[in-house]
């Protein structure tokens, strides 16, 4: 793989601290370069249209003219410029409103942690991030599919992170009465259905019912890929297939949720190439099927090497948002 480009970055916060802290975030990476920074929102739209950074890392609690306002005056004289809000403001009404008007990412800072890097690697692959505090909420969940965001990556550092969100995942779909197809290996898919239970959540009955659904990609990758062999065509169908079954099972026309993690068991088994091509088959099929699909990866995204990170930044191209936890 090619190494990854060198981006430019315009940071506007009032607080020279946190100008400081990214700018040694930048500095550790050595794959950014800040090319401004100020102190409130008139300077980051007049910056913004003179320098035309990769990424504007932007707060909302500015002087004189706040955040968003600042972005959407950028943004309409720049509809591409790529925002990532990084603030103090934790309520989901203004994340909804600063993803609303185009923002590329929200980050809240008391969430940050090792976090700002790469979500600033995210919103320049083309994704939107999504600060973990605020995944789960409602109101953002509404704000991604205003701009067409069903197929979303989320990436942990261990496995029970990892079953916690597919059983959130899961149980938000059942509550919009939504069918759920779990794909993953089977000690997982117990995690998960344990964490549903606790849940309250009656999994045998949504089983019963047609509303959930589990695939078990020990015994069933193989037949996917036999031999290991990745053929494009066979796994579009598969992939097709699997979602056309969840969909027939609940007879009632829902759009099926789908969470799983074929892709991100091949890249953990050194094929990265494959698993971001896979991404993009699914990204076709839920596309095609009108499903939405998450994406776990367990995979300590703050200690990616150069080579991991060009499959990282890869795999949030293909997907509509993502978030680091």
């Amino acid at each position: 793989m090619e190494s990854p480009a060198i981006y430019s970055a315009l940071i506007v916060d009032d607080y020279e601290p946190w100008r400081r802290r990214v700018a040694a975030e930048l500095d550790k990476s050595g794959r950014w370069r800040i090319v401004g920074e100020c102190v409130d929102g008139a300077d980051a739209v007049r910056d913004a249209a003179a320098l035309r950074p990769d990424l504007i890392i932007l707060d909302i609690g500015l002087q004189t003219v706040n955040g968003i306002e600042a972005a959407r005056r950028i943004l309409a004289d720049d509809p591409a410029a790529r925002i990532l809000f990084l603030t103090g403001q934790q309520s989901p009404d203004v994340a909804e409103a600063a993803l609303s008007i185009g923002a590329r990412g929200y980050l809240v800072k008391s969430q940050a942690g090792g976090a700002i890097l790469r979500a600033m690697e995210a919103v320049a692959a083309g994704a939107r991030f999504i600060s973990p505090g605020l995944v789960a909420d409602p109101t953002i969940a509404t704000a991604l599919s205003a701009h067409g965001q069903r197929h979303t990556a989320a990436f942990h550092s261990n496995e029970a992170a990892l079953a916690d969100e597919y059983a959130r995942f899961a149980e938000r779909a059942l509550e919009r009465g939504q069918p759920v197809l779990v794909i993953a290996p089977r000690l997982q898919l117990e995690n998960v259905h344990e964490r549903l239970e606790a849940r309250g959540v009656r999994v045998d009955r949504a089983i019963d019912r047609g509303r959930y659904d589990a695939f078990d990609t020990g015994p069933e990758l193989p037949k996917l890929m036999p031999g290991g062999r990745y053929d494009p065509a066979r796994f579009r169908d598969s992939a097709t297939s699997l979602l056309d079954r969840a969909a027939r099972r609940a007879g009632d026309g829902q759009r099926v949720a789908a969470c799983g993690e074929i892709a991100p068991q091949l890249w953990r088994d050194g094929r990265g190439d494959t698993a971001v091509d896979i991404e993009r088959v699914w990204d076709e099929t839920v596309r095609a099927a009108g499903a939405d699909l998450l994406c776990g990866y367990c995979v300590d995204a703050a200690r990616l090497a150069d080579q991991e990170y060009s499959v990282f930044r890869e795999i949030c191209a293909v997907h509509g948002a993502v978030h680091v936890c």
